[in-house]
């Protein structure tokens, strides 16, 4: 049975569509693949360099030091008071619950 030829331009015309649309598909594909590819090298590169950034110091120096919980409460604290050495722990509330201050030493300082 011999195809007519109105079916035959009919299949052809359907054939060149479905070959248009692939072609957009395999071009947007390719485009989010590069995108995630440029994007998880951007990430790579930057990770490379904040761990590049990490300080390694052997002194720090300050005058006080402050302990804080993940909401930013003060749950502690190092500091020189009067000369002296102070450490002080807070609770969640905020109250002093163990202060220790240092010792004068029997002699006198040395």
């Amino acid at each position: 049975m011999p195809m007519a030829e109105t079916e035959y331009q009919h299949l052809v015309a359907r054939i060149k569509e479905l070959e248009s649309r692939s072609r957009v598909w395999k071009n947007v594909g390719l485009l989010v693949l590069l995108t995630l590819g440029l994007s998880l090298a951007a990430n790579l590169t930057a990770q490379q360099k904040t761990q590049e950034e990490l300080v390694h110091a052997t002194t720090v120096e300050a005058q006080t030091f402050l302990l804080s919980d993940a909401a930013g409460r003060v749950m502690g604290r190092l500091t020189v008071r009067d000369g002296q050495p102070s450490l002080e722990l807070y609770d969640a509330t905020g109250k002093l619950t163990w202060p220790m201050k240092s010792r004068p030493s029997p002699g006198g300082a040395k």
